[in-house]
């Protein structure tokens, strides 16, 4: 089962990922942090995201090789990825082959088995102005199309508006 989780910054997709995960009554509940503490900020915004979260959780850090770490999850986890915008910011911004890890992940995401419950968390990018630069264009046309790939395959979404979530699929 995989649900997506759509919404603007800020807007409460992780908190609203984490109590769904936990709805489930998975044995396991995982949480794979794509995000990096580049800055005293970023650290600041990662703590509190531990915070949320209770001591039954798995965090596995992984800011590149999504499909890695979704494979060692066990069967019967509930697994929370956040967030897949920050994992192809990681991805353009290390001049990974991200087209290989984007095809890679979601050739996995096509293959997951039914006692995993896979929660990913994206920011939606199509809402706002087209950027100035290059690379700031580049990013929105490859999360706009990674976010519509991930859309096609899950079984359900929410779109996730000021801690409201309103189901699309």
């Amino acid at each position: 089962m995989i649900t997506f989780i759509i919404g603007g910054i800020k807007s409460g997709k992780s908190r609203f990922a984490l109590k769904e995960a936990e709805s489930t009554g998975s044995i396991n509940l995982c949480y794979i942090a794509t995000a990096r503490a580049v800055d005293k900020e970023m650290q600041e915004r990662i703590e509190r995201h531990k915070k949320e979260r209770d001591s039954g959780w798995i965090t596995i850090e992984e800011p590149l090789n999504l499909v890695e770490a979704i494979m060692k999850i066990p069967e019967n986890s509930s697994v929370v990825i956040d967030c897949l915008t920050t994992w192809l910011t990681n991805l353009m911004i290390e001049v990974y082959d991200y087209q290989k890890f984007i095809d890679s992940f979601i050739d996995l995401l096509k293959k997951i088995k039914e006692n995993i419950h896979i929660f990913i968390v994206a920011n939606e990018v199509g809402l706002g102005i087209i950027p100035e630069s290059e690379l700031g264009r580049k990013f929105i046309d490859i999360s706009g199309t990674v976010n519509q790939k991930v859309m096609d395959i899950c079984d359900r979404a929410y779109l996730i508006i000021a801690g409201k979530a309103l189901r699309i699929k």
